[in-house]
């Protein structure tokens, strides 16, 4: 390991070098290596918040890095110098207190830490607290570990903060920064592993060192280039899934029930209490499962009413929903396309459903241990098989929700639905061009298809098709006109900027979904609204954080301000277990979820998502947020610290831990024992600190390195141990006092004063 270590320090600094400049490289690269070990770790870290690897920025960090270190030389210097620097730490825990003034703005700060600078804006304020707060603990914290006590564990440990805060804000960071920080890492053990070789020997920690190191090394490599942010803790579903098939009676359990509720809130209610799995399902893909619309808005409290006092539904509604296939409607247009020749001229949009496959799909449902008084299903569903829970019918109400003859499905029950895939409304009729019409252009063309394919005698399938997606126009127009809402002047204001200029629905419709994305939302079950100020207002001007309720909310209430057709939504969204490819989902009680669902022409009710946490469930819809709990976040920094900074402690207090115990160990030895045991370790700590092969050095030559660096005599340790170990004389009592008094000097002495003279 030694002829290693010379070896690739050999390379390292007398490669291509001239002697002045080899010499420049001894002399300063004590300070310099760590000083750009510095330099790269601030880089890194702001790169995560601005995505520039040289700016303005970068400048006052490498500023603040020289200053600190500049700091940390001169207080080395003085007497009192670690009382002025744990002062210093104190004055600077006020420094976010006056750069971030007001709840608000801490709170913006946080946001835009852990996240990237995704859910915030990047403000001069957060970049200069963050430069400060991490330059002064990044700095000094290695100027210690390097210029103190030497300890390359620390150093790479410290060296990996900025490639694990990349990898909380899921922020990609360019591999050039792991690779300097490691080799930087790697020149800095070597530097001061050479420093300890004194011929042939290397000190004994150096293989420990190394191996600390490579270990450190190749983990933070894997962490920053490698490991994503996880969005479930691993094997969390499995083991709810096993605890949940152990469900006593009796015992104060906590019984979770379906209803149909009054107001909205429930997606909210069940996100709050304990994880409970409720459903397992068995489906190719996993879609959005409606339970309750909620249709008129309550300002005076933020929430959404339904009528549930007279819930009532078409019992036969599966004949007519089977016929809301866009692949069934081409056929129909078709066919009114030759009876009437300018058919297509007239409508030149039904054209782009030429071709178009619209195919069916299902989802077998399993519950567990959950009543409900609804039957959970997609939102283009068009039936229901209940044949083993006991119900005789299912109905569903005109805005889908749909119920048995039950009060309640059993907890125990199983029923399959069969819908129509939502990926046909998203990626063939929108993408198509088929919903850049107007709602009246498409109830026109609808009624004149459905006056062309009107029979004499038997309604024909065509006919029948037209003829329910027509109703479903109607009944869409109704409900807007029945759901007027007063919109607040603001939100009015904002939703009539987001949509200036914009021609069709989908338009306007995704437009606001976006706003969500792009403005610095954030989704968080911890956070609380200011008393009086739990409004959509608030929510959309002020806080931008809040639960899926909100969103939902939000949005549309922003989508009527447009003039759209909306209606607010709350159901459950399936997550995926373990295996890749698993085609078995499971809903939990966290899966309950809030969410708008638009009437589109042309595409009918379409779900859309302004939740930015990752509610996606599979569904075709791409989310590119991730929501962060900032409750979760916080503590986990928190702990994070705590667990950095017990971590560092331990590291700064085990040599003197080691030492007391040393002693305490001596106390309980014989005479001759203890004053052997107190010249070996003497000899090991000047050895080493001197740079000497202390093995093979007699006691004389002991005591004349050591009265040479610290000006104490060893005489009373040297000649015990020498009459001890040769003349096979006892030592006295006065003989081991004196012994251990001049040991405890020359500790001290070693351990405050730095070696006499210069390294050549």
């Amino acid at each position: 390991m030694d002829d290693i270590i010379k070896s690739i320090y050999g390379h390292l600094s007398g490669f291509a070098l001239s002697g002045k400049a080899e010499k420049f490289i001894k002399k300063t690269g004590e300070i310099i290596f760590p000083f750009l070990l510095c330099l790269t770790m601030m880089s890194a870290g702001l790169y995560i918040y601005t995505e520039n690897v040289i700016d303005i920025y970068n400048v006052i960090a490498a500023a603040v890095c020289a200053g600190v270190f500049a700091l940390c030389s001169c207080l080395r210097k003085i007497k009192f110098g670690g009382l002025i620097y744990t002062g210093l730490i104190f004055a600077g825990s006020f420094i976010p207190g006056i750069m971030l003034p007001g709840w608000e703005s801490k709170f913006g700060f946080v946001r835009w830490f852990f996240s990237g600078a995704k859910a915030e804006d990047t403000r001069v304020s957060f970049a200069l607290v963050f430069i400060l707060v991490f330059g002064f603990f990044f700095c000094s914290v290695v100027y210690y570990f390097t210029q103190i006590v030497y300890r390359s564990a620390a150093v790479v440990l410290i060296s990996m903060i900025p490639m694990a805060l990349a990898v909380k804000a899921v922020v990609s960071m360019p591999v050039y920064y792991p690779i300097i920080l490691a080799s930087l890492d790697l020149i800095i053990f070597i530097f001061y592993s050479r420093k300890k070789i004194v011929g042939k020997s290397l000190s004994g920690n150096s293989m420990s060192s190394l191996i600390v190191y490579t270990d450190f090394a190749v983990a933070a490599i894997i962490l920053a280039l490698i490991v994503p942010k996880p969005s479930e803790t691993p094997f969390y579903d499995k083991f709810e899934g096993f605890m949940n098939l152990f469900q006593f009676g009796g015992s104060g359990e906590t019984v979770m029930s379906g209803e149909y509720n009054r107001y909205s809130g429930n997606a909210d209610d069940l996100l709050m209490q304990e994880s409970r799995l409720l459903y397992v399902i068995a489906s190719p893909q996993p879609t959005y499962m409606k339970t309750q619309v909620f249709d008129n808005y309550d300002a005076s409290n933020n929430r959404w009413e339904a009528d549930v006092s007279g819930l009532s539904g078409n019992r036969y509604w599966q004949d007519t929903a089977q016929s809301m296939n866009f692949e069934y409607l081409d056929n129909a247009l078709q066919k009114a396309a030759e009876l009437d020749e300018d058919f297509y001229e007239q409508y030149p949009f039904a054209e782009k459903l030429n071709g178009i496959s619209d195919p069916e799909t299902y989802s077998i449902i399993y519950s567990r241990q959950y009543p409900a008084a609804y039957v959970i299903a997609p939102l283009r569903t068009f039936g229901v098989n209940l044949s083993t829970t006991g119900a005789s019918y299912s109905a569903r109400s005109g805005s889908g929700e749909i119920f048995t003859d039950l009060v309640q499905l059993p907890g125990t029950a199983d029923y399959t639905v069969r819908y129509y895939s939502e990926d046909t409304v998203y990626h063939e009729l929108i993408s198509n061009g088929y919903c850049d019409i107007s709602a009246e252009e498409y109830e026109n063309m609808l009624r004149r298809a459905e006056e062309l394919l009107y029979p004499e005698n038997d309604l024909s399938e065509e006919y029948n098709v037209v003829h329910t997606f027509l109703n479903e126009c109607i009944s869409a127009e109704a409900y807007r006109e029945r759901t007027v809402t007063d919109i607040p002047e603001s939100i009015q204001a904002l939703s009539d900027e987001l949509t200036s200029g914009l021609e069709y629905d989908y338009q306007k419709a995704s437009a606001i979904e976006q706003y969500f994305y792009n403005n610095g939302f954030l989704y968080s079950l911890a956070y609380e609204a200011p008393e009086n100020s739990d409004t959509a207002e608030y929510f959309l001007f002020e806080s931008k954080t809040g639960t899926c309720s909100d969103f939902a909310s939000a949005y549309t209430l922003l989508a009527r301000a447009a003039g759209l057709t909306v209606r607010y939504v709350e159901g459950f969204v399936p997550q995926a277990g373990d295996e890749p490819g698993d085609r078995t989902f499971y809903i939990y009680s966290e899966n309950a979820h809030a969410y708008p669902e638009v009437f589109i022409p042309g595409a009918g009710w379409v779900r859309y998502e302004p939740t930015i946490a990752d509610f996606s469930g599979g569904s075709g819809r791409d989310n590119a947020d991730i929501g962060t709990d900032m409750l979760t976040a916080v503590f986990t920094a928190v702990i994070a610290v705590i667990c950095i900074g017990i971590f560092i402690l331990l590291i700064i207090l085990k040599p003197k831990i080691e030492e007391t115990a040393f002693r305490a160990a001596v106390r309980f030895k014989r005479n001759d024992t203890a004053v052997k045991l107190l010249y070996r370790r003497h000899a090991q700590t000047a050895g080493i600190k001197y740079g000497a092969p202390y093995r093979a050095m007699t006691a004389d030559e002991i005591s004349v390195l050591t009265e040479e660096n610290t000006g104490i005599s060893l005489e009373p340790l040297a000649d015990s141990f020498t009459e001890v170990c040769y003349g096979r004389k006892p030592v006295t009592g006065e003989q081991r006092r004196s012994a251990y008094d001049c040991y405890k000097a020359q500790y001290k002495e070693m351990t405050h004063k730095t070696k006499k003279g210069k390294d050549r």
